[in-house]
């Protein structure tokens, strides 16, 4: 049970709290905040948009911009200098686009709701993030290819915020800072010693024990069946809005995967619930006649987030759904 727990914790704050430099010192990891060029961005037509979450931005992979800025993260830098190894770059280049053409605007912690009123709005901001586009549906508009990744944090955050609350504060999230600094994604004897002194400096009471086990046991699947139906809802509306903004764009729906494979499927509570909604998620793509990208079997990191070559199967599998 520890060494789930242990896994699960780790997954879960890697997933949703934003990237910390290492020595930076340690920001609100609830607050996530990106800033935007308005003028350029008034001028500018991108041919290529990506809309998402921290996949989408790359989290992980060494090249991906981030800056802090006082206690909020500014991700603009990462628009056009995204990875090159993440999944927007090789898609833009499978389609022949540059940098001046792609907009990469994944953002961590994002959910479905949060996309869909920064679509609608230019902005978007809640207890996890702050986020402001106001030229989006403006870039939208001249969109050739636009694809969609969002709706794991539907799940995740919640989950999140539900270990806090059973944990009786934040003191998880400071426990689990130290491995944000880069050390957890290539995992070694001396981080895993880290990690265990940190989780067992928690000093978790019987009283949060039992209500942290009853989380793990019980309450992450009642979360995974009460978020199904507010994903494809927000998903719906979200095609519609980018319909009637840009009728012939190319959309594509990118679809999910395993967070924790290392998880065995009995006790994996995320394999269940990924796998209906990419079938639901399927089932709406068809519905709107727009395509959709498998992404069943992305090759994930110790942090949860894509390799390498995991954002190149993406790539693969999107562009695959392009040419259908």
């Amino acid at each position: 049970m520890k060494k789930r727990l242990v896994s699960l914790l780790l997954t879960l704050a890697l997933l949703v709290l934003p990237v910390v430099s290492a020595g930076a010192a340690q920001p609100d990891p609830t607050l996530v905040q990106t800033q935007t060029e308005t003028a350029e961005a008034a001028q500018h037509q991108y041919s290529y948009i990506a809309l998402g979450d921290s996949i989408v931005a790359g989290i992980g992979l060494p090249d991906a911009v981030y800056q802090r800025n006082g206690r909020y993260y500014d991700v603009s830098g990462n628009y056009q200098g995204y990875s090159k190894d993440c999944y927007v770059a090789r898609v833009a280049e499978g389609l022949g686009l540059s940098r001046d053409q792609t907009a990469n605007y994944g953002m961590p912690a994002l959910m479905s709701g949060d996309l869909l009123e920064l679509v609608r709005t230019g902005s978007c901001q809640s207890a996890s993030i702050n986020f402001s586009l106001p030229d989006l549906r403006q870039e939208l508009k001249h969109a050739q290819v636009i694809t969609v990744e969002i709706g794991a944090n539907d799940v995740l955050v919640p989950i999140m915020y539900g270990i806090a609350s059973a944990m009786g504060g934040p003191q998880v999230f400071e426990a689990l800072l130290p491995m944000l600094e880069g050390d957890f994604r290539q995992m070694d004897a001396s981080s895993f010693a880290a990690l265990r002194e940190n989780l067992d400096s928690l000093n978790i009471t019987a009283q949060q024990r039992k209500a942290l086990l009853k989380l793990l046991d019980s309450g992450i699947a009642e979360i995974c069946t009460q978020s199904q139906a507010s994903t494809l809802a927000n998903l719906e509306a979200l095609l519609q809005e980018l319909k009637a903004l840009n009728p012939t764009a190319q959309i594509v729906l990118v679809g999910y995967y395993n967070p924790v494979p290392l998880l065995p499927a009995p006790a994996n509570p995320f394999v269940k619930h990924f796998r209906t909604l990419n079938r639901s998620v399927q089932k709406l793509a068809q519905q709107y006649d727009v395509a959709f990208a498998s992404a069943a079997y992305t090759l994930v990191a110790n942090d949860a987030h894509p390799t390498a070559c995991g954002h190149k199967y993406l790539a693969r599998q999107i562009l695959k759904a392009l040419e259908k």
